[in-house]
């Protein structure tokens, strides 16, 4: 019997076989390179602030390579540069199922749901972080202006007095805390110490912001524009507007009220938590 036919059947099926492997493994690699040339498009996108571009390039990168490294990590952070954040909370838990000790990305979280209102979330999410690292900086933040939020000014300083203990000469955080004495029972040591600053020319931006949030309480809308006309010398537009980002200007305060005219600031405030922007 000629055995001669079935060997090159064999051998020409073992070349199809062969054959086919190849493919396979070609098109893995050229998906993979794909994915590593949108990464790193991504990458430049979420440096130039260009979130919604950023979130298209990822969700093509994860189709391509779903092990992509921190692909969810940087999507949560694309989405929350574009302002979509209940996006951005499912991208994070997503990252934070596999790497529960990012903090950053636990601090991103807890600043999107409170702004998708769900304070019961942001609650869980800011504690948990502050127990695996209980000075991250975002993380104090956020969870201070939800206290704000809760209308629960006295814990809100309480956790600034926290970390004012170990960053004595963190501006931002001195200012927070003024502001959660403002929106609390506020004591006539800090109005005399305010005060004083400002007749001794000490006073900073956040001093004068400080200021006119007391006459706003205290029903002087005139002398706290003034000060805000002052304070606004001392600060850049970005610093003005996010320290009108306030909760206590923002829910309060009415700048276009009959015959009044809206101090300077050019954007309407947002809301101040903070949110991690850096990307792998």
């Amino acid at each position: 019997m000629n055995r001669l036919p079935v060997v090159l059947s064999a051998a020409a099926l073992a070349g199809v076989v062969l054959l086919f492997f190849l493919y396979l493994g070609q098109r893995g690699t050229d998906r993979e390179l794909r994915a590593l040339i949108l990464n790193e498009r991504a990458n430049t996108a979420l440096n130039a602030n260009a979130g919604a571009d950023a979130e298209a390039l990822l969700a093509e990168v994860y189709e391509l390579n779903p092990d992509t490294p921190a692909v969810w990590r940087r999507r949560a952070i694309a989405r929350m540069m574009a302002g979509q954040t209940a996006e951005a909370v499912n991208a994070a838990k997503e990252h934070l199922q596999a790497n529960p000790g990012d903090t950053g990305m636990s601090a991103l979280l807890g600043a999107a749901q409170i702004l998708t209102k769900d304070y019961d979330g942001a609650d869980q999410t800011l504690t948990a972080g502050l127990q695996i690292s209980p000075n991250q900086r975002d993380l104090v933040q956020n969870l201070s202006e939800l206290r704000r939020l809760q209308k629960r000014p006295a814990d809100a300083a309480k956790l600034i007095d926290g970390y004012l203990a170990q960053a004595p000469a963190d501006g931002f955080f001195q200012y927070k805390r003024a502001m959660a004495d403002v929106a609390g029972d506020l004591q006539q040591q800090r109005r005399k110490q305010i005060a004083d600053a400002i007749e001794g020319g000490n006073a900073t931006a956040g001093i004068y912001v400080v200021a006119a949030a007391i006459d706003f309480r205290d029903g002087k809308p005139d002398a706290a524009r003034g000060k805000l006309e002052e304070a606004n010398k001392r600060a850049t537009p970005q610093d003005m507007r996010t320290m009108l980002e306030d909760e206590f200007f923002r829910d309060h305060i009415q700048f276009n009220q009959p015959g009044a005219q809206a101090p300077a600031p050019a954007a309407a405030p947002a809301a101040s938590p903070a949110a991690a922007k850096d990307a792998d």
